[in-house]
C-alpha cells in the first residue's frame, strides 16, 4: 500500500522520482522563455532569439514553449522535433565531452544540421566557442559524440 501512496504523494506535491530529461525553469518554461521558431531566423547568429509572448504558448512533452507571434507557434506545431532544443536544452558540449546535463546561456545556440543547440557560456568557459574551434575535433564529431552519449545522460540527475 505505502509503495502506491508515495509516488501518489510526490506527484501531488509536484516532485518527480526521476530525473528531467529537458532543462526547464521552475514553471516548466523552456528555452527561459524565447520562442524556438527565432532561433532559426537568417539574423537570429547576430542578433539573437526573440522573447516569446505568453499569449502565443504551448505545452509540449511536460515543456511550455512562448512564441513571438501565432504564426511562429503554428510553425513549430508542424514540427516540434525540429525546433525543440537538442539534448533536453541541456550543454551540448557537456553532452559530448562530459556525459553531463550542463545549464546553458539560452543567447549562446548553433543551428547544426538542422538541430537547435545550446551552450553555456560563463566567466571561465564558452562551451560553443570550444565546439566550434576545437582544432583536434570538428563540430560534426561533437555532434555525433553527443548523440552517442544523450541516451545514456538524459535520464541522469541535474
Amino acid at each position: 500500500m505505502i509503495r502506491l501512496l508515495v509516488p501518489a504523494l510526490f506527484a501531488l506535491l509536484g516532485f518527480s522520482a526521476i530525473a528531467s530529461t529537458a532543462n526547464l525553469s521552475k514553471e516548466g518554461l523552456a528555452l527561459e522563455g524565447f520562442d524556438p521558431v527565432s532561433y532559426f531566423r537568417p539574423e537570429a547568429s547576430k542578433q539573437g532569439p526573440l522573447k516569446g509572448d505568453p499569449m502565443f504558448q504551448v505545452t509540449q512533452d511536460s515543456a511550455t514553449y512562448r512564441f513571438v507571434s501565432e504564426v511562429n507557434k503554428q510553425e513549430f506545431l508542424k514540427n516540434p522535433n525540429k525546433y525543440a532544443p537538442a539534448f533536453g536544452g541541456w550543454c551540448a558540449y557537456a553532452v559530448a565531452e562530459k556525459k553531463e546535463k550542463v545549464e546553458v546561456d539560452v543567447k549562446s545556440f548553433l543551428i547544426q544540421d538542422g538541430r537547435l543547440l545550446l551552450f553555456f557560456n560563463g566567466i571561465f568557459a564558452d562551451t560553443r566557442d570550444k565546439w566550434m574551434n576545437t582544432k583536434a575535433k570538428p563540430a560534426a564529431k561533437f555532434l555525433k559524440e553527443a548523440d552517442a552519449h544523450w541516451p545514456e545522460v538524459k535520464n541522469k540527475e541535474s
